[in-house]
């Protein structure tokens, strides 16, 4: 039988396994990591798992690619480290709450089992495509369309919006935790996958020490009260990364990855000067600029279209929380709905382009209503992201 030939196989190379390298190619963070063995069989209370290629690693654990020995199908078991135990067990307690919701229409992604092996916790995922700060790596860091854009953002604001209703925050949105599902079969549809920082929203501390640098809201670093918002904070940095092909903030440094005050008052509040930030960052003054990046457009629609995105973002990168854009808010959102096209019996070439990506996205109604507010009028020439002072200094007064 095809199982008895993969058991046989695995059985003959267990003398010799493939180790499949150091995690992220840092030997000092192999600790307590399981040195994954290509043909390696990974016994769970349902079947097993026959281990074929090293997919990558996290804090938390590594990756394989699998095939479950009894239908052959493909999925991706994540072995978490022997010494963060803890922090498995965390996460399959996420798991569990989100199999209340349909996870294909909540755009999040299936969790199959845990089980142990050899002291570790291990997690078994549907195998999806590829995450999106690869797939935009791989086309050479060329940004997004818009339409594009707008079919990951409309996913990942129903995942986050499922996830509030069972009174989670992910914690730790980027483009390494959005996958695409199949890109060949359905263009651009996603899932929110990683839920190792996944917590209660009611028990996220001030100070908890959350989001990965260049996607951590200014709150979090600020040790200020925390919610759901800095999900969406992080899902504005991701729409930003789409649209430019590069970070808009530095997401290297250990310090402040966004400024918020001239180089003089970071001086005076900090006793540091700020670091010289190179690439795309140095060059906005406003949210507005980054449309400098792209093309001058000249269609009408397209034009629109900017401004919406552009209004979208801005309300997700408010520097206070209280004013940030609300899931449902978001989703009701002129550049989600498109209201500001023109109703057209025959649309144009750019309105087509953004109907056919929808249609070939595949995208189904979520399980979890959410409230379509009208899309409240909102200030926003005013918005600027590299000196927001006034929200800033409040936010630092709240501190004490």
């Amino acid at each position: 039988s095809g199982e008895s030939k993969i058991t046989r196989a695995a059985a003959g190379q267990r003398g010799q396994q493939m180790k499949m390298g150091t995690c992220c190619g840092c030997a000092h963070r192999e600790r307590g990591h399981y040195n994954i063995g290509k043909y390696e069989v990974l016994p769970s209370n349902t079947g097993a798992y026959f281990v074929e290629k090293y997919l990558g690693c996290g804090g938390y654990g590594k990756v394989a690619q699998c095939t479950r020995l009894d239908n052959k199908v493909k999925m991706a078991v994540k072995i978490v480290r022997n010494d963060m135990t803890w922090a498995g067990k965390r996460e399959v307690a996420v798991l569990q709450k989100l199999r209340k919701l349909d996870q294909d229409k909540n755009n999040l992604v299936r969790f199959a089992e845990h089980f142990e092996y050899k002291g570790h916790v291990c997690l078994a995922f549907e195998m999806l495509d590829i995450n999106i700060y690869d797939f935009i790596r791989s086309r050479d860091f060329q940004p997004l369309h818009l339409s594009e854009i707008r079919v990951i953002t409309q996913q990942m604001l129903v995942a986050l919006n499922a996830l509030k209703s069972v009174g989670l925050s992910h914690a730790d949105v980027k483009p390494d935790n959005i996958m695409l599902v199949n890109h060949h079969q359905q263009p651009f549809r996603v899932k929110l996958i990683d839920f190792g920082l996944a917590a209660n929203i009611s028990k996220i501390h001030a100070g908890t020490l959350i989001q990965a640098i260049g996607y951590r809201a200014p709150e979090v670093i600020l040790g200020l009260p925390l919610d759901e918002a800095v999900d969406m904070w992080s899902l504005g940095c991701v729409l930003a990364f789409m649209y430019l092909g590069q970070n808009l903030k530095d997401k290297d440094s250990s310090n402040p990855s966004w400024r918020l005050n001239t180089e003089a008052e970071y001086m005076l509040l900090t006793g540091s000067k700020t670091r010289r930030y190179r690439g795309i960052f140095d060059k906005l003054t406003s949210l507005n600029d980054i449309t400098k990046t792209r093309p001058e457009v000249n269609d009408t629609t397209e034009s629109e279209d900017t401004q919406a995105f552009l209004s979208l973002l801005k309300r997700m990168l408010q520097v206070d929380p209280q004013k940030r854009i609300t899931l449902s808010e978001a989703l009701g959102h002129r550049f989600i709905t498109m209201k500001h096209f023109p109703h057209d019996a025959n649309p144009n070439p750019y309105m087509s382009a953004a109907f056919t990506t929808i249609t070939k996205c595949q995208l189904e109604e979520s399980s979890v209503k959410f409230n379509q507010n009208k899309e409240n009028v909102f200030e926003e020439d005013s918005t600027i992201l590299l000196t927001a002072d006034q929200d800033y200094k409040l936010m630092q007064s709240k501190r004490y």
